[in-house]
């Protein structure tokens, strides 16, 4: 059995937030579930709007800036 998607709100002060952890996580944390192939989305807690590929993005530019 799969785990279902981890649902990520992203608030404007850009802290994200993991509700059914009931946690605050990082970008690290989501870069290393990238690499460990866990699925999530990433919604903009204000419009429900996804921000996913922004985030993806962001990862990305970070690991590339830090080597």
């Amino acid at each position: 059995m799969t785990d279902p998607l981890r649902t990520i709100k992203k608030y404007p002060n850009w802290r994200l937030y993991q509700p059914d952890a009931g946690r605050y996580v990082t970008l690290e944390e989501l870069a290393f579930m990238v690499e460990d192939e866990e699925d999530f989305v990433v919604y903009e807690a204000e419009t429900g709007e996804d921000v996913t590929p922004s985030i993806l993005k962001q990862i990305i530019f970070e690991r590339a800036k830090h080597g």
